[in-house]
C-alpha cells in the first residue's frame, strides 16, 4: 500500500489544465500569491530515474511549469517556452519535498525573462533560466 505523502502547511493543490501535459508529471503545489508564490513537489518514484533521483526531464518540467507560471501571470497573455537553461547542482532523492521559486528578471513586448531555484530544506538542488515569448492564440494549425 502506497503511503500518503504530507503535504506541508499553507500549500494549495495547483490546478492544472486536465488531461495536458502538466497534470501528468505533478502534482505541483502553491503557497503564496503571485509574485511571491511557492511551488511544491514531492519526488515521487515515477519521477525519478535508476539512481532513485529525480530524472532530469521532471526537473526541467518542472522548471518550465514554474517559469511559465511567473511569465503568464506578469504579461497575462499567451507565452511558449523558447529557452530553457538548466543546471543540475545537488541530487534530490525520491520522497524529497522540492520547493521552486521564481522571479521575473525582464519583460517588454515580446520576451519574458524568469529564473528558476528549486531546494530541498532550503538547500539549492536545480537552478534554471528560461525566456518565454509573448504570443497570439489563434488556434491556427500548421
Amino acid at each position: 500500500m502506497k503511503k500518503k505523502l504530507q503535504i506541508p502547511k499553507g500549500f494549495k493543490p495547483y490546478k492544472t489544465i486536465e488531461g495536458k501535459f502538466a497534470a501528468h508529471i505533478g502534482p505541483y503545489f502553491l503557497k503564496k500569491k503571485f509574485p511571491n508564490t511557492i511551488f511544491g513537489a514531492y519526488v515521487e518514484n515515477y519521477q525519478s530515474n535508476l539512481n532513485e533521483v529525480a530524472h532530469g526531464g521532471f526537473l526541467m518540467a518542472y522548471a518550465d511549469s514554474v517559469g511559465g507560471f511567473f511569465a503568464y501571470n506578469t504579461v497575462k497573455k499567451g507565452i511558449v517556452t523558447i529557452n530553457l537553461n538548466s543546471q543540475f547542482i545537488r541530487p534530490a532523492p525520491v520522497g524529497s519535498w522540492l520547493e521552486a521559486t521564481g522571479e521575473v528578471k525582464k519583460y517588454g513586448k515580446r520576451l519574458v525573462f524568469v529564473n528558476i531555484d528549486m531546494y530541498i530544506k532550503k538547500q539549492l538542488v536545480f537552478s534554471s533560466t528560461g525566456t518565454w515569448q509573448i504570443i497570439n492564440i489563434d488556434k491556427q494549425r500548421i
